[in-house]
């Protein structure tokens, strides 16, 4: 199938965007707190010291987990999909009790270069937008509206080829059809407004978005590892996590991020925020995905809502990485004091909780500096 797919890359080029090229897949296993009461502490290997576990932390192979009293308790998600209860009274590596391999995987998260897409001019696409969907799944189509466009021709197309053209006076529609749609392909989809703009004449947006279906095989076994999800006794939030990390490692080609379930990962999610969660972990990864489809104003949303629950929290670990992530979107879109600002909160962070006179730790400080002074260099 890849081969397809690289050929059909390499035609649309002269006549759409072209995709972008290949991402590498980290291979490291996706593990995180899936629950936790009272008194648990994580350990990260660039940490000089321990710190408060909160539920949806996530973990590495290397991290400690320790469970100080009998009226505290933490189970760790592991990248198989199993659950592990942390015994009590005694600090433990993830890899004493979790594979290096399994179903879940923890995504590249590379920003395209430039602005983006949200350009408020164009009739940019909302969703389905890079990601798989499941065979036979419903398919809305949602898009920015244009100011004073009173129709939009909205169509899909496989390469060059219009399968399927509509003009609606809203900017959403459904598509009548899923099934229709092949599982050896990649399709398109362009909305041109009444006021002769397109989704594709963005000068800054990314690749043209595209969507692919998931094989038969592969919606079986994803229905196995949702009931087995089902069956796990955890509470909503935790599961809802689950789901969209096992989505979001659902591919169709693990080389291709578009062709992983993005859509549903963001969606699981979702009902979760309508919910009314407080739980800053739903928030972040909703926001990677976000990220990952290339709606970074969207993503950046989320991160903000993000860091003030995880300020709440008092969760001091997840507020520097949000903050690092804010820092490279608000880079990307060129917003640097922006940037600075939030680099710069994170470094404070990172200053109180690593060992700093561990290589790796002093190498990961020196590269933020790098990124704060790249920023601070293009306001």
């Amino acid at each position: 199938m890849i081969w397809k797919r690289l050929f059909s890359i390499s035609l649309l080029s002269t006549v759409l965007i072209a995709i972008a090229a290949p991402a590498t897949i980290p291979a490291e296993g996706l593990y995180y707190i899936a629950a936790v009461t009272g008194d648990v502490q994580v350990k990260r290997r660039l940490w000089f010291g321990y710190d408060r576990a909160h539920q949806g932390d996530r973990l590495k192979l290397t991290d400690q987990i320790w469970v100080k009293n009998p009226q505290s308790s933490a189970t760790v998600s592991c990248s198989d999909l199993s659950n592990w209860q942390v015994p009590l009274g005694k600090a433990l590596k993830v890899s004493e009790v979790c594979p290096n391999s399994g179903i879940l995987f923890r995504p590249g998260d590379n920003l395209a270069p430039g602005r983006g897409i949200e350009n408020e001019d164009f009739p940019y696409l909302i969703s389905p937008r890079n990601t798989a969907l499941r065979p036979n799944q419903p398919l809305t189509l949602r898009w920015h509206g244009v100011k004073e466009a009173s129709h939009y021709d909205v169509t899909i197309k496989d390469l060059a080829t219009p399968v399927w053209e509509k003009r609606v006076s809203e900017a959403i529609v459904d598509y009548p059809d899923s099934s229709e749609l092949r599982r050896d392909r990649d399709y398109f989809i362009v909305v041109t407004a009444s006021t002769d703009v397109s989704s594709l004449e963005n000068p800054n947006q990314d690749p043209a978005p595209t969507i692919a279906l998931l094989t038969d095989d592969q919606e079986q076994e994803l229905n196995k590892n949702l009931a087995q999800i089902e069956t796990q006794n955890l509470d909503a939030d935790a599961k809802a996590q689950k789901k969209a990390h096992l989505y979001h490692s659902t591919c169709q080609d693990l080389n291709y991020p578009n062709t992983c379930l993005n859509q549903n990962a963001i969606e699981v999610l979702e009902t979760r925020i309508k919910a009314g969660t407080e739980n800053p972990a739903i928030y972040q990864l909703q926001a990677d995905m976000y990220k990952r489809i290339g709606l970074k104003r969207q993503a950046q949303q989320r991160y903000r809502t993000a860091l003030a629950l995880a300020k709440k929290a008092n969760n001091l670990p997840l507020q520097a990485e949000i903050q690092e992530q804010l820092g490279e979107i608000a880079h990307n879109l060129e917003e640097f004091a922006e940037a600075v600002e939030w680099l710069e909160a994170a470094e404070g962070i990172y200053q109180k909780l690593f060992n700093l006179e561990d290589p790796e730790a002093q190498g990961k400080l020196e590269e933020l500096r790098n990124d704060i002074e790249d920023s601070r260099q293009r306001i």
